[in-house]
């Protein structure tokens, strides 16, 4: 049976392989012209899920208190009667934002007819997410630069592979196909790679070069090296290609030069001396980095967690886009790409909506995030806990952890057990965790 793998976001194609209606092996999709036929061993080990001893399998309904682990089986239309009243009841009253629904990983056509279709026909905006602790600062950098997200690298063409704070050979959001076509040109092709990493990974570890940075300082080093290419006349003709596509300055009819001129009056003071006393990596070094860089072409430039999960990430990942622009590494073969993904037909649901009405809990207190593009869910219990902008009263959510995902636990954990703050909450989940612990019914 062929179907795609869940137990990661790369989702790579697969096959079941079933016997007697049992699931007995799951394999690669051998014509895969994305993964290649290669399947990691956690997606071979999909089996285990399936048929997990402490996998739930029937709807539970609390009896006891909050927290308390006692449960009574009931069955899948006790369950959905009663979710579905109250969901009613909000609905009728106008108050549809009051259900909130929050999810973790979702994707394809489940996102599609969850959020597309159900939600977005209820009429509840009230939908957190997972993105601000995971990728959110990498996007919102894309979209203030090439406009969308994600980005993808052509390792099969490229000469050169600087690497910011991304264990690319063992996770990354696109790892098995991304992962073995690196192995390839590094080891068929003897491809330079330069990481730059806070910790000895497995991917600074077969690098040609390991570079330790200070936590959270990659964005000096960056700098520095636009500030070499751009004060040493070293930008390829490539990169001042490319540039006729940037906008620099205010004045959208800049010629080249004189985004040029721009270019190096912004980088002037980031000099490679100055990213020395901030980042601990050596002027030099930056220096030798930056040059190697503007002379081999195309160069993959790459950045993920490492980079961009701090303060400064997004600013970070800005950085990042200039590098490539002025080094031509944009959207070119061999280069950082814009990646794509598939579409397809799907159910839409009835033609007229509802226009979604949300509750003020899902993009952080007010001034406190300047671009919310993805919503700041990781702070939705504390805003839920204010009370100062509306609280759900159902909250429902599927493939995701709010007490353990998010920071402050016990603070989240509280949060939960209180029925005043969340009268009726929802665990869509097949285990029994410590969210799910706490849920007033769990859906498997």
């Amino acid at each position: 049976m062929p179907s795609a793998c869940y137990q990661c976001v790369t989702r790579c194609p697969i096959v079941g392989y079933v016997e007697n209606g049992k699931l007995e092996k799951i394999s690669p999709q051998y014509n895969s012209i994305r993964t290649e036929g290669t399947l990691w061993a956690k997606a071979q080990a999909g089996v285990n899920h399936v048929y997990d001893p402490d996998r739930i399998l029937y709807p539970l309904r609390r009896v006891g208190k909050r927290g308390e682990g006692k449960w009574k089986r009931i069955s899948w239309d006790e369950a959905l009667d009663e979710i579905a009243a109250r969901l009613k009841k909000l609905r009728d009253e106008g108050t549809p934002e009051k259900f909130m629904f929050h999810y973790g990983r979702m994707k394809s056509s489940t996102s599609k007819m969850v959020k597309s279709v159900f939600l977005a026909t209820y009429g509840t905006g009230t939908i957190g997410n997972h993105t601000a602790i995971c990728e959110g600062s990498k996007w919102v950098a894309q979209e203030l630069t090439w406009g969308g997200h994600y980005d993808n690298w052509d390792f099969d063409n490229t000469q050169f592979i600087l690497n910011f704070g991304s264990n690319v050979y063992e996770a990354h959001t696109n790892h098995n196909p991304v992962a073995h076509r690196l192995t390839r040109a590094v080891v068929e092709r003897n491809l330079r790679m330069v990481t730059f990493d806070v910790r000895l990974s497995n991917t600074a570890a077969k690098s040609w070069e390991w570079v330790p940075i200070k936590p959270g300082t990659d964005i000096a080093v960056i700098l520095a090296m636009c500030n070499v290419i751009m004060s040493e006349d070293i930008i390829p003709i490539e990169g001042r290609n490319f540039l006729r596509f940037c906008r620099v300055t205010k004045d959208v009819n800049a010629s080249t030069d004189e985004k040029i001129a721009a270019l190096k009056e912004h980088l002037k003071d980031y000099t490679p001396k100055w990213a020395e006393g901030i980042s601990g990596v050596p002027a030099q070094k930056i220096v030798e980095i930056a040059r190697e860089l503007a002379i081999k072409h195309p160069a993959a430039i790459i950045s993920y967690r490492g980079a961009v999960t701090h303060a400064y990430g997004v600013e970070t990942e800005r950085a990042l886009m200039m590098l490539s622009s002025i080094t031509g590494n944009v959207d070119a073969p061999g280069g950082r790409l814009k990646a794509v993904g598939p579409h397809w037909k799907y159910p839409k649901g009835p033609k007229e909506k509802p226009k979604a009405r949300k509750l003020g809990v899902l993009d952080g207190f007010p001034g406190q995030v300047a671009f919310p593009n993805h919503h700041v869910s990781q702070l939705t219990f504390e805003l839920i806990r204010d009370g100062s902008y509306g609280r759900p009263e159902v909250y429902m959510w599927m493939k995701y952890q709010p007490v353990y995902s998010n920071g402050d636990c016990k603070a989240n954990e509280e949060i939960l057990k209180d029925e005043s703050i969340l009268p009726f909450t929802v665990a869509v989940s097949p285990f029994y965790d410590e969210s799910s612990h706490l849920a007033d019914i769990i859906l498997p």
